[in-house]
């Protein structure tokens, strides 16, 4: 008895909280209330209303999701404004769309935002455009009205482009001296990683051949990194990275970041060692 009894006090118990429970939820729909109709950039963080737009030889376009915070039966004009300190319309970028429509039954669309590649002719160039939502038939949101573009240059890596003659400068003032990555040296080890061989790393008086491993999976930060190795075999000198090193696909410049050291004593032969190499 006691077994059913517990059993009907908790059957009756879990009814009245899903009855609880449905009434506060019936509440808060019967209260009728609306939220108000904003315009807003449709990020998902107050972190994303900033961005960046790594413009490609193909000039694809950058599409940045902007709506409103309800769906309408008519059609409504998002407008825009933009400023920036230093792009400038028809050199680092198309004309950008004064305004957007977002179509009756809809509630988001994409703004386009055209870069131009011949705009930047150094991978070193970085501008900010300001996009802001203003005089639009509804009110911009208060949070997420502006946005800013960072646009610079990317250009696909293409291992076989490497390929050549360079001249190379170590620590800052020895050189220029001629160095070379070799061709045919390119081994690609996934998407975005590859190696390639390097020729006269260090000084072109000692003729060697050091492999390196390249990684461009992050668009701002291509990095080199060279695996423990032998430098000079006769003298038992190796070489291994330290830091990573970078590199640029548009520019085609290298830093390595190195040191060379005696193999079966450990003692470094030279620390610390940072050579620029460039076309």
């Amino acid at each position: 008895m006691n077994k059913i009894f517990l059993n009907t006090f908790l059957v009756v118990g879990i009814s009245l909280l899903f009855l609880t429970s449905c009434k506060k939820n019936n509440l808060v729909i019967d209260q009728g209330i609306v939220p108000p109709t904003f315009a807003k950039f449709n990020t998902i963080l107050a972190a994303d209303t900033i961005g960046t737009y790594y413009i490609k030889s193909t000039n694809d376009p950058f599409k940045l999701p902007v709506g409103i915070t309800n769906v309408s039966g008519i059609d409504r004009t998002i407008q825009f404004s933009y400023s920036s300190n230093t792009a400038v319309i028809g050199e680092q970028y198309n004309t950008p769309p004064a305004s957007l429509v977002i179509p009756a039954g809809k509630a988001m669309d994409s703004l386009t935002i055209s870069g131009l590649f011949a705009g930047y002719p150094l991978s070193t160039r970085i501008d900010t455009l300001k996009i802001q939502i203003s005089g639009s038939e509804v009110p911009a949101s208060p949070y997420k009205s502006t946005y800013r573009l960072i646009m610079r240059k990317y250009c696909d890596v293409i291992l076989a482009d490497f390929a050549g003659n360079y001249q190379a400068i170590d620590n800052g003032n020895y050189g220029p001296y001629p160095m070379a990555i070799a061709p045919g040296s390119f081994v690609s080890t996934g998407p975005t990683s590859g190696s390639m061989v390097i020729k006269n790393l260090w000084d072109y008086g000692v003729p060697t051949n050091v492999t390196v491993n390249l990684d461009w999976t992050s668009p701002a930060n291509f990095t080199i990194t060279i695996p423990d190795q032998v430098f000079v075999g006769g003298d038992d000198i190796w070489i291994k990275g330290t830091t990573a090193g970078t590199f640029s696909s548009c520019d085609q410049t290298f830093t390595f970041r190195y040191t060379l050291y005696v193999k079966t004593t450990g003692v470094n032969y030279y620390a610390n060692q940072v050579t620029k190499m460039n076309r």
